[in-house]
């Protein structure tokens, strides 16, 4: 059986802007004025550092969210935020979350860079591709919500076809027409990266996973209930096509905070979760949802599966309790929320939700330490990550690359005086002899 992996997810929101509830919104329509750039910079290398950090805690991966034009993220390009990450530490998974396909004129330009952190990182990535929230289709300036969807759709063909087939090829689409995809370099876990896509409950999105045997993450519901169903509707479309769900495409979202008792952790926790259910997100509906993002078949999919079916910002702190999309108190209680999330849905992925922005940088650190020290090693057998055992893709050394490089590779050859050589021996005398 699949063993469970444990994420922590990485919003770098940037928590010092006015009351969300004397506005209506804190998202794309707030001034930059509000900006400070020391404490923005303060938010990003906190943001990054945690990161590098989780691998010693033990964590087998971080998910970088990325966001655009607002204070909930200055994580704005997160390919770019795990190149950094990628260079600081050996095993921890890079989750890049987007990127936003639609924010690129073209797909090859993110094949690239997919496959470039994925070289970079030794095969440590794993690519979030969501369709992006509604309100950033009114900020990039370039994607057209009505047509969103279908260019999605033939983005994604396009970005899975550079990076797992060979060039080149063409591909004259209705939104894209390249005469030669030739992707340069290919990405080095093979076939692909491990592919998550994050949701709201759109029947295309749930149909499109079980045919690829992608990762699924449910997004903006209000209570694990709702999640549960979604999870049971993607394993009913993987049974009608013959397969069988892997627990491991099953990723199971929940926010965490431990300390040394249960009313401990209500004290510290309470009013950073109600700082993010009032502040976090806010945008209103037509913003959320603007005209043609979702088809109707969509539509009725995202409301049917309970998706924002009470306003966060209305949410009062039990209730976020109650619904276990909050799992707050003492390791004991924790392990035991986690341990009952697990019975009910069975995930494979865990995706943590412990850094809350707002929270002292050192409060953040308690939570970890205290999950990693007292809940983790009971989840897991022995508490070490899975990865730490396992041989990452590529080379270590210049033996084992001389050992895999294929000796049939033709060698960098100029004409020198009418004659080709290999320039790599061009510097011996008596090797630079004509090529065959």
């Amino acid at each position: 059986m699949t063993q469970r992996l444990f994420h922590v997810l990485l919003n770098g929101a940037y928590p010092k802007v006015p009351y969300a509830g004397d506005r209506g919104s804190n998202f794309i329509d707030l001034s930059n004025t509000h900006y400070d750039r020391a404490e923005g910079q303060r938010v990003l290398e906190r943001q990054l550092k945690m990161f590098i950090d989780l691998e010693e805690f033990g964590f087998d991966g971080g998910l970088i969210s990325e966001q655009h034009n607002g204070p909930i993220g200055l994580l704005g390009n997160a390919l770019q935020a795990g190149t950094y990450v990628a260079a600081r530490t050996k095993y921890i998974k890079i989750g890049a979350v987007g990127p936003i396909m639609n924010d690129y004129l073209t797909p090859l330009r993110l094949a690239e860079e997919v496959a470039m952190l994925d070289n970079l990182s030794r095969g440590r990535l794993v690519l979030g591709l969501p369709m992006g929230h509604g309100m950033q289709y009114h900020s990039v300036g370039m994607m057209n919500p009505a047509t969103a969807r279908e260019r999605y759709r033939e983005g994604h063909d396009l970005l899975m076809k550079a990076l797992t087939h060979d060039g080149p090829f063409e591909w004259f689409g209705k939104h894209f027409q390249v005469p030669y995809v030739n992707l340069w370099p290919k990405p080095l876990q093979d076939p692909h990266p491990e592919i998550v896509i994050f949701g709201g409950g759109s029947l295309e999105t749930l149909d499109m996973v079980a045919k690829r045997g992608y990762g699924y993450s449910a997004v903006g519901l209000n209570a694990q209930a709702a999640i549960k169903k979604l999870h049971e509707r993607l394993r009913d479309l993987v049974e009608a096509d013959g397969g069988t769900l892997d627990r491991k495409q099953i990723w199971a979202s929940v926010r965490v905070h431990v300390a040394e008792t249960d009313a401990q952790a209500r004290q510290e926790m309470e009013a950073h979760e109600l700082w993010s259910q009032q502040n976090f997100y806010l945008s209103p509906w037509q913003d959320n949802f603007p005209p043609g993002y979702l088809s109707a078949k969509s539509m009725a999919g995202v409301l049917g599966g309970g998706y924002r079916s009470a306003s966060t910002a209305a949410q009062a702190y039990e209730n976020v309790i109650n619904n276990r999309n909050l799992i707050v108190g003492s390791p004991e209680t924790v392990l035991a929320g986690l341990q009952e999330l697990f019975e009910d849905q069975d995930p494979g992925q865990i995706l943590l939700d412990m850094l809350f922005d707002s929270k002292p940088e050192w409060l953040s650190y308690k939570s970890l330490q205290l999950f990693a020290e007292e809940v983790l090693p009971k989840l897991r057998p022995g508490g070490v990550p899975p990865a730490q055992h396992r041989k990452l893709p590529g080379h270590e050394s210049l033996a084992e690359y001389a050992a895999k490089v294929d000796p049939d590779l033709p060698p960098p050859t100029a004409d020198v005086d009418g004659v080709r050589i290999d320039v790599s021996k061009a510097h011996i005398p008596e090797l630079r002899t004509p090529l065959g």
